[in-house]
């Protein structure tokens, strides 16, 4: 075994867009580290995967808004800089070529190559002394005091069918639709990879039946954007339209092959104590990833949780039982599982922001980076508006992160942003009174494409819609909370104060003030109401309804 000389402050296992975000932190802030990446380039799975190379990832390049922290709202692709190396510029599709994304990443990584170690296949992390020892198969071992591990999920998971091993794999599958011209397919799974895989055959096979246990969820309804998304949701046509495809509830119990032809018993989920019994020529199981924890010695292996799925970790994304092992990445999900967007780019972006903070803290005997908002009014109105209109870390991370200010002495205005709720319960912010500020979806209710509003300024129920939230938090524990008005545009400033960008609302109709109002107006009158309820500041008195 040959062992480099130098301990790194940090080891980052795998150089897709969480360790690349994570190793670009680290090098801004002078932390040493190593990048290890299995293959001999980086971003290896996302060379591979989707299977059909197309994001669902959005990639709006036209929005009409100048400022370059809200435009992320909308680009969920690029990774966080200071030098402006976005996305856009390798891709102006909305829904971009997975290859695209690789050439981003490549430009990305090109100033951090001297940390980069390709080839470097590791086999075994282990701890000894306080130090990790990460041993890769060619023998040589690197030496850190953390590590992250950011690998994604890299192993097919297996939902319990017997007989699943003679199935195709989402994983390896011949994708030539010619394979399956006038065929008979199963796809197992009602996920994007399901059904991006249907569609990509509904040219070409005779037949195409989508089996799941559970019914199909739509992003749209969720909002959880790793639920089928519209962009893969076609082939439904050519089910409800009767095209010789379905979309079958039910749960497979057996796969058997014979002659070249696969049998399948399955259990109907719509239909209790109903078996059905169905032929095809091809099985293709799309039902997903799991982590692979087999590279971990025993003594620090973590644990699995969500259908095995993902590993046991803190809300501060650190493994529960090994101090200094992290997690980078979709693995992140771990902790908000199908809430909010810690599994996709523009999610886990924002988390590892906050991951590389954290650990650069620890490891330089600092604090975590603050701002201070005023605490005097209308100053500390305006900013809280000015955040929930222009931040994209808590738009996109809806009701999981939160700016979080401090009202209590000596530490009046001191603000953390962006970071998650779940931190406001550990030390030091479990102690204390602060302000935790959130942008949250409400109750959609029966139909999400058909909501009705209260429409009025200090209604009783949230609205549906993406809508500020803000709560007066004390030691941990929430005493009370307002529910600002949704706006269209998703900016509650006023005209004159976004800085050139045009909106489309100019009014609405709040019933409590009496007619069409701004809804800036009313965004500050419910924070004036709130602000004065629990006594921060000075503000003066308000003329709207209450």
């Amino acid at each position: 075994m040959s062992a480099t000389n130098d301990t790194q402050n940090v080891c980052i296992i795998g150089s897709g867009p969480a360790g690349l975000q994570a190793a670009y932190f680290f090098a801004k802030k002078g932390i040493s580290f190593k990048v290890l990446e299995r293959s001999d380039k980086i971003s290896a799975f996302l060379r591979n995967f989707p299977r059909h190379r197309q994001f669902i990832s959005i990639n709006k390049v036209h929005t009409g808004l100048s400022n370059p922290e809200t435009r992320l709202r909308h680009d969920w692709n690029s990774l966080l800089n200071d030098e402006a190396v976005l996305f856009k510029d390798w891709s102006r599709k909305y829904f971009p070529s997975a290859d695209d994304f690789i050439s981003y990443a490549e430009a990305f990584a090109a100033p951090l190559a001297d940390h980069i170690v390709c080839n470097a296949d590791v086999q075994k992390i282990d701890k000894t002394d306080g130090v990790f020892v990460i041993t890769c198969a060619d023998g040589t071992a690197h030496r850190a005091s953390n590590v992250i591990v950011a690998t994604g999920v890299s192993q097919a998971w297996d939902p319990g069918i017997e007989g699943f091993e003679l199935a195709a794999n989402y994983t390896e599958f011949d994708t030539d639709p010619e394979i399956y011209e006038n065929k008979r397919v199963l796809i197992l799974g009602k996920g994007n990879s399901a059904f991006e895989t249907a569609d990509s055959l509904v040219e070409h096979a005779a037949s195409i039946h989508v089996m799941s246990p559970n019914p199909i969820k739509f992003a749209w309804q969720t909002h959880f954007v790793g639920n089928l998304r519209a962009v893969n949701n076609n082939f439904l046509d050519t089910y409800q339209l009767k095209s010789q495809n379905a979309v079958i509830d039910a749960k497979a119990l057996e796969i058997t092959k014979q002659d070249g032809v696969y049998t399948v018993r399955a259990e109907m989920t719509a239909a209790e104590g109903h078996e059905i019994v169905l032929t095809y020529d091809h099985v293709i199981v799309c039902t997903g990833f799991q982590f692979d924890n087999s590279i971990f010695a025993k003594d620090i292996q973590p644990g699995l949780r969500h259908f095995d799925k993902f590993p046991v970790m803190t809300g501060e994304w650190e493994s529960e039982n090994v101090d200094g092992l992290f997690f980078a990445g979709t693995i992140m999900q771990s902790c908000d599982y199908k809430k909010t967007m810690s599994g996709f780019i523009h999610g886990f972006r924002h988390n590892v922001k906050c991951l590389a903070e954290l650990i650069a803290a620890r490891v330089q005997g600092s604090q975590y980076p603050t701002v201070t908002t005023p605490l005097t009014q209308p100053e500390l109105r305006d900013a809280i508006i000015e955040r929930i209109s222009t931040a994209s870390g808590i738009f996109l991370q809806p009701g999981f992160m939160a700016d979080v200010i401090s009202l209590d002495a000596p530490d009046f205005g001191k603000t953390h942003q962006d970071i998650p709720v779940s931190w406001i319960k550990n030390a030091p912010l479990n102690k204390g009174t602060f302000l935790q500020v959130t942008l949250e979806y409400g109750d959609f209710g029966q139909n999400s494409l058909h909501v009705k509003r209260q429409n009025n300024v200090f209604g009783k129920e949230p609205d549906a819609f993406i809508h500020p939230v803000i709560r007066l938090v004390t030691d941990g524990k929430v005493v009370d909370e307002m529910h600002l008005s949704d706006h269209l545009d998703a900016d509650w400033r006023p005209r004159d104060a976004r800085g050139g960008d045009n909106g489309t609302v100019l009014q609405m109709t709040f019933t409590d003030a009496g007619g069409t109002v701004d809804p800036a107006d009313v965004a500050r009158q419910q924070l004036d109401a709130f602000l004065r309820r629990i006594g921060v500041g000075h503000v003066a008195q308000s003329t709207a309804a209450e």
